[in-house]
């Protein structure tokens, strides 16, 4: 069977009339490219499992023989075969009919070769009555020689399908590495964002409350300064009788020492206070004093001291509400300088030791913020000047 596929039997009779021909009315050298080119391989199969007797074990070639065979006379294989192509090319029929001589045909034939439709004009050809031996043998050539140069060009095309099934299979690799450090990656910065939004949720969450602290402080205050009116005199009525309350301790020491002391001592003259405090105001004329810290009510009290020794005043409250920055000028236009230290902060307080270190200007250190303790550090501070110009005089 497989030996009489492409066999060269004799020509067929010269088609007379307008009649086409049928598939078993054709050369039987014209059937194998026939079935070949215009029944795909799927359409095959499915024709010989309808009306082909098999054994289950054929391979395509075996089914194609068998249809080549069938196709040389009439019978229900080659009826079914020429039903089937009939349907499928009925558009390619129906063109190649409007070719009424052999040349037209033939020029017909090229244009669709041309074209790449290869199995339709096939058998729209070779079926039309004006098709002779002469050109039904020019379209099997050419029909044999397209089958080998399709065949050199599936081998190329298997070489560079593998070549490109290689590098597929390289770049797919790299692909997928590239994928598992991108989903890492969107993995990593998905769980920083989770943990920057909780973080920032606790945040917001932190600020609400001290808002509401806030808010709630406030109103206390308000509560407050509405239900005592007189607070902010009672509070400083508070700091005065603090301050006399230690400025008597003081006293009641300074008392206790001198009734420790001997009797000879006693009886020697004490410099009294008030004269070196009556110094004072002579010593500090056109001097500036700055006052650096304090309580805020316990300022008017300040100044009334320092301007009543003719100098000039002032204050700076060392960083609670006064910035800084505004430091610098004060030291720079004061001569003298008194720091409470319990009052300032510590930015304050290094800015003013390292101003007055680094200048030689006069500053007197205090510990407690009251009238009595920043008198006195007028006083000495005056009687520290007082001593060096004398010094300079001598």
């Amino acid at each position: 069977m497989a030996d009489s596929c492409c066999a060269a039997h004799a020509a067929p009779p010269a088609s007379t009339g307008s009649r086409r021909r049928r598939l078993w009315e054709l050369g039987s050298h014209a059937h194998c490219p026939v079935v070949g080119v215009c029944v795909p391989l799927e359409r095959m199969r499915v024709l010989a499992r309808k009306l082909l007797v098999l054994q289950g074990d054929e391979d395509d070639y075996t089914l194609h023989c068998s249809l080549v065979t069938a196709a040389a006379r009439r019978n229900a294989v080659a009826e079914a075969l020429q039903k089937d192509l009939e349907q499928r090319f009925a558009l390619e029929l129906r063109s190649a009919g409007q070719a009424k001589c052999r040349d037209s045909l033939m020029a017909w034939w090229r244009g669709r070769a041309a074209q790449g439709e290869i199995a339709g004009a096939l058998w729209a050809t070779l079926t039309h009555a004006r098709c002779d031996e002469w050109l039904e043998m020019r379209v099997l050539g050419q029909v044999h020689m397209l089958q080998h140069q399709v065949g050199a060009a599936q081998r190329v095309d298997m070489v560079r399908h593998r070549e490109l099934v290689t590098e597929h299979q390289a770049l797919a690799r790299d692909y997928a590495e590239v994928q598992q450090r991108v989903t890492a990656w969107s993995q990593e910065r998905a769980r920083e964002q989770q943990a920057l939004e909780k973080e920032r949720m606790q945040q917001r969450a932190t600020l609400i409350a001290l808002q509401t602290q806030l808010a709630q402080a406030r109103e206390q205050l308000q509560h407050w300064q509405a239900a005592r009116p007189d607070l902010p005199e009672r509070e400083q009525l508070r700091e005065r009788l603090a301050e006399q309350v230690e400025r008597n301790h003081q006293l009641q020491r300074e008392l206790n020492r001198l009734a420790s002391r001997p009797a000879a001592e006693q009886s020697a003259p004490v410099p009294l206070v008030v004269e070196e405090v009556v110094a004072v105001p002579v010593k500090l004329v056109h001097r500036v004093v700055l006052c650096v810290g304090g309580r805020g009510g316990s300022v008017p009290q300040y100044r009334q001291a320092v301007e009543g020794c003719g100098a000039q005043f002032l204050h700076h409250d060392g960083g609670a509400e006064h910035k800084p920055a505004l430091l610098e000028p004060q030291l720079a236009a004061a001569d003298l300088v008194i720091c409470q230290t319990g009052c300032i902060s510590h930015d304050a307080y290094w800015r003013v030791k390292d101003h007055c270190k680094r200048h030689g200007k006069r500053c007197v250190f205090v510990e407690t913020p009251s009238r009595s303790a920043f008198e006195r550090a007028l006083a000495q501070a005056a009687s520290d000047a007082a001593g060096a110009a004398a010094g300079q005089s001598l």
